[in-house]
């Protein structure tokens, strides 16, 4: 240790930074004022349900597949007209699946996950 030697002790030892179990000592923002119901720390709000993002990137991938292998085929382009028609269909398959999971978690009375 180099800066110990001699009695320097300036750079050997340094604050712990605060650690994120403490309580912020400056006032909080006003989007994570007491009645907020986002996250702790972030301030975002709490995620709806995993299987709507799912849902509506199932949805893009659908229609954007769609579109673009139409297009590839009126070009005469058929080997990417094809591949982009299986991931569409692929995305059917998972927006049906999808729906399967809400209705039956409706019906059960379980909360959507």
């Amino acid at each position: 240790m180099v800066g110990a030697e001699a009695g320097h002790t300036a750079g050997v030892t340094r604050q712990v930074p605060r650690q994120r179990s403490e309580r912020p000592t400056r006032p909080q923002p006003w989007w994570r004022s007491a009645g907020s119901w986002g996250d702790r720390w972030t301030g975002a709000p709490p995620a709806g349900s995993a299987l709507g993002l799912r849902r509506a990137l199932a949805l893009f991938g659908l229609v954007f597949c769609g579109v673009t292998a139409g297009l590839s085929a009126a070009a005469g382009q058929v080997g990417p007209a094809v591949a982009l028609a299986v991931i569409g269909l692929t995305a059917l398959v998972d927006l049906v699946v999808i729906h399967r999971r809400t209705v039956s978690a409706r019906r059960d009375g379980r909360p959507r996950s």
